[in-house]
């Protein structure tokens, strides 16, 4: 018997209604609003098909779904009114890839969450308070933030979907923080995202909602980013979008933001921030801007498999484990950084460049199971 919340979860994960669905399998709508609800029942051709439309194999329809995430952010890091279809198709690729990675935590034991929401704090000091947590000091550029938000036990999502109203959002499962990332958004949006995202699991809880829950959320990122003894000293006192670009590609920050920053701070006027803005949208720069930034991917996942399946990792295993089809297997997986792709920092003797400390130490647990290789591989 297959799970009809699953058919639903998946086909939703999909971006499909149930008419499309139906067509794609060669039935009606009618059977599959019934499959959803567990009220008819699929022989065996039905459930194969299901299974390959919607990327999974038959087994997979067969496990209940885990209980789904607890979304927070009620924005979701959106660009412009997010649709209720963007909504579902981002939560339920992200109850997917969570619900794989939480049985992937059987061979390795999770990394503890260190985060903690202390009441009447402020988005100031929190952001100072977090900043000294993932182990870097108020005066300097953070090196990387992905892999060091990984650290602090928040589980972050790579997801391969792009969607043109949203960046990423955050949530909750059970007691762990989660982040999702959207695919194909620039470097600079996504340290701002999880900047954010890591802002709102810090000082809200789930049901909080409106504009100044997104402020809030807003001014922990810039003070986490771009703290402000040290970024007001670093913009230039009559900034051009060209002179902020040498400073983003410094400090990992949109030009956008720091122009927003240093209104904040009062380095520029209104008039001139007004002004800065409509240059950036002349040269087409608030959807991608010049000005290097390094891609960050989240480590997590792969590192897992990795452990569970091999240094590949073996994705045909891991896919019949998970129920996935191999390309679906394949598509998750290239979110995650491999090794060689863990971005690189300065040594603090000052000259050679170092591989970032590996984010995901996990360490295994004393009794692999049964589907697990027992062998650790590097990072």
């Amino acid at each position: 018997m297959i799970y009809g919340q699953r058919v639903r979860r998946l086909r939703l994960m999909h971006g499909m209604t149930q008419a499309e669905l139906a067509h794609r399998v060669l039935t009606t709508q009618d059977r599959v609003s019934r499959i959803e609800k567990d009220e008819a029942r699929c022989d065996a051709e039905l459930e194969q098909m299901l299974a390959v439309e919607l990327g999974v194999t038959s087994d997979c329809l067969r496990r209940a779904p885990a209980a789904p995430l607890q979304a927070l952010s009620p924005q979701f890091r959106a660009r412009s009114r997010v649709s209720q279809r963007d909504r579902s198709v981002a939560l339920e690729w992200a109850n997917l890839v969570n619900e794989e990675y939480q049985r992937l935590t059987e061979t390795a034991a999770a990394l503890p969450t260190r985060l903690s929401r202390e009441d009447g704090e402020g988005p100031a000091d929190a952001a100072r308070r977090v900043r000294h947590l993932l182990g870097f000091n108020q005066r300097e550029p953070l090196p990387y933030l992905v892999l060091a938000v990984e650290r602090l036990g928040v589980r972050v999502l790579g997801l391969p979907i792009t969607l043109s109203t949203m960046d990423g959002f955050s949530a909750w499962h059970g007691d762990t923080p989660i982040i999702g990332l959207m695919t194909g958004v620039p470097a600079d949006r996504v340290r701002f995202t999880v900047a954010h995202e890591l802002g709102h699991l810090v000082l809200h809880r789930p049901g909080q909602a409106g504009r100044e829950i997104e402020a809030e959320a807003d001014a922990f990122a810039a003070e986490l980013l771009t703290p402000r003894d040290s970024i007001v000293t670093a913009l230039p006192s009559n900034p051009t979008l060209n002179s902020l670009t040498m400073v983003k590609t410094r400090w990992g920050v949109s030009v956008k933001a720091l122009v927003r920053r240093a209104r904040e701070l009062g380095v520029i006027d209104a008039d001139r921030s007004l002004s800065l803005y409509k240059q950036l949208s002349k040269r087409g720069w608030n959807r991608q801007e010049p000005g290097f930034v390094p891609e960050e991917k989240p480590r997590g996942f792969r590192k897992l498999a990795e452990i569970a399946y091999g240094a590949g990792p073996n994705t045909e295993r891991l896919a019949q484990d998970a129920g996935w089809s191999e390309e679906l297997a394949l598509t998750v997986l290239r979110q995650y950084a491999r090794s060689d792709e863990l971005p690189r920092k300065v040594a603090r003797s000052g000259s050679a460049e170092t591989r970032a400390d590996n984010v995901v130490r996990f360490p295994a647990h004393r009794r692999a199971t049964s589907r697990a290789s027992t062998e650790q591989p590097a990072p």
